[in-house]
């Protein structure tokens, strides 16, 4: 089956049937002449000393739950990635090639004997090294569209995000997405997609032309930034990992090249109408 996100194509394959979560489905194209830029291979079973002894590079985890860890497996990467319901118990093991384009994903089929290689949280983990190879990014954020221009706002967790595509909603605009988006350079500027969550949603994009990194404040105001102060700020919120310096590299030169592009600004917001019509006429 292939996946089309962010109008990349990503091949999955393997002799057992493969499941995907409802978020997942909308996003499911029976394109098949077109070169993806990405293959998955799903494997049924998951063996008990693959990484034995390999160098961890990486691990996700809070105090309570671990997420996944990354391991230098020869030329390639290696994923042990856990199940979200428990704390230790391994849900899949997967291999990235050195390409970044060929993935190898085991998993123990579940109750009617399928695969379900997407498993959060390797769906996202997948995008992430699909983005970083395509001269894209992935960002935590909401994103609407007006009709006319579309915004990005980001920030940090209780911030606002979706709050704030709520009001663009409740004002006549349509949300892309209110978590966690791509965005990528098309001919004529750049473009923000959305990406598979856990409900059903049609793939969307719209132009950016505008990222506000927004707070709850008493009044509206905004600011626009530039430089290495927008860069770094808006790099904050994109999803990455640290332990790669070729990857940090292509997420500089990207964010650089969009803030370069695009109006950055420091958006403080009260959380009603208000701020719709505040930013229309306030964006320079």
């Amino acid at each position: 089956m292939n996946l089309v996100i962010a109008d990349f194509t990503i091949r999955l394959f393997g002799d057992v049937p493969i499941y995907m979560d409802e978020g997942y489905a909308p996003f499911l194209n029976e394109v098949r002449n077109n070169v993806p830029e990405m293959d998955v291979e799903c494997i049924s079973g998951i063996p008990s000393n693959l990484f034995d002894g390999c160098e961890t590079l990486f691990e996700a985890k809070s105090d309570l739950q671990k997420f996944y860890s990354v391991v230098r497996f020869g030329n390639s990467l290696g994923f042990k990635l856990y199940n979200q319901q428990t704390r230790d118990e391994i849900q899949q093991l997967a291999v990235l090639d050195e390409t970044y384009k060929h993935w190898k994903i085991y998993s123990e089929p579940i109750d009617d004997g399928q695969l379900h290689p997407m498993k959060y949280p390797m769906g996202p983990i997948m995008l992430y090294y699909l983005v970083v190879n395509n001269d894209a990014i992935m960002i935590h954020a909401s994103g609407v569209f007006d009709g006319t221009k579309g915004r990005i706002f980001t920030g940090f967790s209780g911030t606002g995000k979706s709050t704030m595509a709520e009001q663009w909603k409740a004002c006549g605009s349509s949300i892309v997405n209110d978590d966690r988006m791509i965005v990528r350079k098309g001919t004529d500027g750049f473009y923000m997609h959305n990406t598979p969550m856990y409900y059903f949603d049609l793939p969307k994009s719209a132009p950016v032309n505008a990222i506000h990194l927004i707070r709850h404040f008493p009044e509206n105001i905004t600011q626009r930034i530039a430089g290495a102060k927008a860069v770094s700020k808006v790099m904050a919120f994109c999803i990455q990992n640290n332990f790669d310096k070729q990857f940090i590299q292509n997420y500089i030169g990207f964010i650089t090249e969009l803030c370069e592009c695009v109006g950055i600004y420091e958006t403080g917001f009260v959380p009603d109408h208000s701020i719709v019509r505040y930013l229309q006429t306030h964006e320079d």
